[in-house]
């Protein structure tokens, strides 16, 4: 389980100041992450000490933590996942053409995999916007598919979604709980309703408030509940003001 996006955030921003404590801690709670990106690109279970793959994109991850840039509004796990497909990918298709006695010794390969030959062309930038792009869409196809359990499409949640500031931050705020509770969130998502009551109790919010922003708040509590899914979807929500 990777950190809350606000503790990582704050990880991140130690290590990237120079907080080797902080960098230890934030590559230690991504070693989960780390490990599901790569044995994804792998397509087989991967072991930590074992297997080459997995020290290349620990490395790489660390690279991330420095090279990372805020102002090109991709978030920093989706930023350092782009870096290990790329180092990963070019490990794979180094070992696919060399010869048996080369496979398996990530410091005879190290010197080679510090760039990987896309980073080291002008092509990287074009290549960060065109995967960053597709990664968007597919977030969306795959919330527009979670969505639909509850019977909820893009549409509905933008007619519902409250225009004033602050009944949006009260909804928001009742939604981030829910998706904190264990068990309101399970109810959620074995009945696919709102546990009205309880959520009126430990919120203090009138029920006729919570059945009026019911889609919205269930809509919300699926992408905080989801946050490291959906990257880009809880990236935007929070930076562009709407998750204060």
């Amino acid at each position: 389980m990777v950190l809350p996006v606000e503790d990582l955030d704050h990880l991140l921003a130690l290590a990237r100041s120079g907080d080797g404590t902080a960098r230890e801690r934030l590559l230690a709670e991504c070693r989960p992450f780390i490990a599901r990106v790569t044995a994804g690109l792998c397509r087989r279970h991967l072991e930590w000490g074992f297997d080459d793959e997995l020290s290349i994109a620990f490395i790489t991850f660390n690279e991330a933590i420095d090279r990372y840039e805020e102002d090109r509004k991709v978030p920093f796990l989706a930023f350092a996942r782009l870096m290990i497909k790329s180092r990963v990918t070019d490990y794979l298709r180094k070992e696919a053409r060399a010869s048996a006695h080369m496979a398996g010794s990530l410091n005879s390969e190290q010197e080679d995999l510090s760039v990987s030959p896309l980073e080291s062309s002008l092509a990287w930038q074009d290549y960060l916007a065109r995967e960053a792009a597709r990664e968007r869409e597919e977030e969306i196809r795959d919330y527009a598919k979670i969505l639909a359990e509850f019977e909820i499409s893009f549409s509905e949640l933008v007619r519902c979604a409250p225009r004033h500031q602050d009944a949006r931050r009260v909804l928001l705020g009742v939604s981030r709980l829910l998706a904190a509770d264990d068990s309101l969130f399970e109810h959620l998502m074995k009945t696919k309703k709102l546990p009205l009551k309880e959520l009126s109790l430990v919120t203090g919010v009138h029920r006729k408030t919570l059945e009026r922003g019911r889609k919205y708040i269930i809509a919300m509590a699926l992408l905080w509940r989801n946050c490291h899914e959906f990257l880009y979807l809880c990236h935007y929500l929070r930076t562009s003001g709407k998750g204060d």
